[in-house]
């Protein structure tokens, strides 16, 4: 599943449950919207493991 981060905006993709960020440690995770997950994907075809988004940023 693909998550974002509401404190620092860190996308990731875990398999099971997440309970914190691996970015900055904070608990504030939801499900990453289907913008988010495209975005992600978009990165990591181009070679980039991560990608930090924050609000109203735009790729």
């Amino acid at each position: 599943m693909t998550y974002a981060c509401e404190d620092c905006g860190f996308l990731f993709c875990r398999v099971g449950a997440v309970k914190e960020c691996p970015s900055c440690e904070k608990s504030h995770i939801r499900p990453a919207t289907e913008e988010e997950i495209g975005m992600l994907e978009k990165l990591l075809e181009q070679g980039k493991t991560s990608l930090e988004i924050k609000e109203g940023q735009t790729l």
